[in-house]
């Protein structure tokens, strides 16, 4: 297991070798930037880049290996899900950590987890059980479960995609999802009571979408097994085409107007994306050791 740390520069700063598991997910606290945590196997270490000798918290509260971290945008809280369907949350403040709470939702290995944008108590997770999970970890309680249109139109789906990756951006009331038939769906963030409703769903690959994020509160970046990231704004900025809101709980239409599509070339493990000006950013990582840097306007 090998974490770097760069400067803004791209100045290699440091290289952890804190365990011999692989590195799942890295995540950095927001409020305070120079912490960050690494999911390896069953344990998450948290490190300091003011000091990266040594992991300043170790946190082993699961049981099977973690898949993904995601740290509150109070920078109090941290949620995590495992290979056993389990989602825990962590309050940072305590020494060694407390556990908040911990929820075993889905049936199946819990692959992605986010917080949902200003509503500090609530998290989505999606799982290879084939559902989205919008639930709140102080109460508790599951608000909402989603799954494939179809079923709840009565017709039943002998066999629904696997949930990859789940996405959602501080200040934006979307939550986008990847799945491994290749699908990318957006969900927009209702009243307290209605939680998530669909939006849209955006232009398929061919292949398993590995992993989707927003870039800013209305660009989504996904990347998939067919080698191609495709980013797309919701609001339709990238073409002249008009992209059509749907606010009910009916399937939405495919809207390909404003999907800017890149051929990588490698299959998408992971990859994030920022605004910077009229420019996307997106950093992506594949089956080879290098992390790439795409600019598109």
């Amino acid at each position: 297991a090998v974490v770097s740390t760069q400067s803004t520069g791209n100045t290699l700063i440091k290289q952890l070798t804190p365990d011999s598991e692989p590195v799942n997910c890295v995540a950095f606290n927001p409020r305070a930037t120079a912490k960050f945590y690494c999911a390896l196997g069953e344990k998450i270490f948290g490190y300091d880049q003011r000091n990266v000798n040594e992991p300043c918290d170790t946190y082993s509260f699961h049981e099977e290996e973690v898949n993904q971290v995601s740290v509150g945008e109070k920078g109090q809280y941290l949620v995590s899900c495992d290979d056993d369907g389990t989602v825990i949350c962590l309050d940072l403040t305590r020494p060694g950590g407390k556990c908040v709470s911990k929820h075993t939702t889905h049936e199946n290995i819990c692959s992605s987890v986010q917080w949902v944008p200003g509503r500090s108590s609530e998290i989505v997770s999606g799982g290879m059980d084939c559902k989205i999970h919008h639930r709140d970890v102080y109460k508790h309680r599951p608000i909402k479960t989603l799954t494939e249109r179809l079923e709840q139109q009565g017709v039943h789906i002998i066999n629904p995609p696997f949930v990859n990756s789940v996405s959602t951006h501080w200040g934006s009331r979307y939550m986008v999802a990847g799945y491994a038939s290749g699908t990318v769906k957006v969900w927009r963030l209702g009243s307290k009571k209605v939680g998530y409703v669909p939006f849209k769903s955006l232009p398929q690959h061919n292949a398993g979408t590995g992993c989707v994020c927003l870039a800013d509160k209305t660009t989504v970046v996904s990347g998939g097994n067919d080698g191609f990231i495709h980013i797309s704004d919701l609001e339709g900025g990238h073409s002249n085409g008009t992209c059509e809101q749907v606010t009910s709980d009916s399937e939405p239409e495919v809207d390909d107007a404003c999907t800017f599509k890149l051929l990588h070339g490698h299959k998408i493990n992971w990859l994030c994306g920022s605004r910077d000006g009229d420019h996307v950013i997106v950093y992506a990582c594949d089956e080879t050791c290098a992390v790439t840097k795409y600019k598109v306007r």
